[in-house]
């Protein structure tokens, strides 16, 4: 749950990043420039960010993806440039993470129970991880992602709270994906 929670954030805001540039007055070389350091910092940051959870803790990579994107979120509430810059930068981290950590950390606690189990339940544990990515592939990237743009649709165009709503409503998501995995 957590996770869907954490996409969730995650699929809320990314029809709007653009719409909101556009709203503070930024052109399209400016926009395309923070696009830029968005997918550079995830280029950049994404094997070091990647290597550090699974030298750490991979539950608190998940966290700091959490928390980083956050931060992101909390950002675009400046017309600034160069906080929009540190937002994009700080994006383009926490994509690394959710690419990275959340799946490394069911495989982790996965690979704990192989050890625990009889090689005849071992084939049933193999199953059930290939299962759960299949429903992941559904729910998180699929119908998390329909509803998501549904309620940023709901905010923006029925509310009419602007620009930001959705990413008020991302870190709000990502506050409760951050408490599931705490617990």
């Amino acid at each position: 749950m957590g996770v869907h929670m954490s996409i969730a954030g995650d699929w809320l805001q990314g029809p709007y990043v653009y719409y909101l540039y556009s709203t503070y007055g930024f052109g399209k070389g400016d926009i395309g420039q923070l696009f830029i350091a968005g997918f550079g910092s995830s280029m950049l940051f994404g094997t070091i960010v990647r290597s550090l959870a699974d030298k750490q803790c991979r539950r608190r990579a998940c966290v700091t993806y959490c928390i980083t994107y956050i931060l992101s979120c909390i950002t675009k509430h400046s017309p600034e440039y160069r906080v929009l810059m540190v937002s994009r930068v700080l994006g383009g981290i926490t994509t690394s993470l959710l690419f990275s950590a959340f799946e490394s950390w069911l495989v982790a606690e996965d690979n704990k129970t192989l050890y625990v189990v009889t090689p005849c339940q071992r084939d049933f544990e193999q199953q059930w991880l290939s299962l759960t990515f299949s429903k992941a592939i559904f729910l998180g990237n699929g119908l998390v992602a329909i509803l998501s743009g549904l309620f940023g649709i709901l905010l923006v165009d029925l509310l009419s709270l602007g620009p930001v709503a959705p990413f008020d409503a991302a870190a709000c998501f990502l506050a409760i994906g951050m408490a599931i995995i705490l617990s």
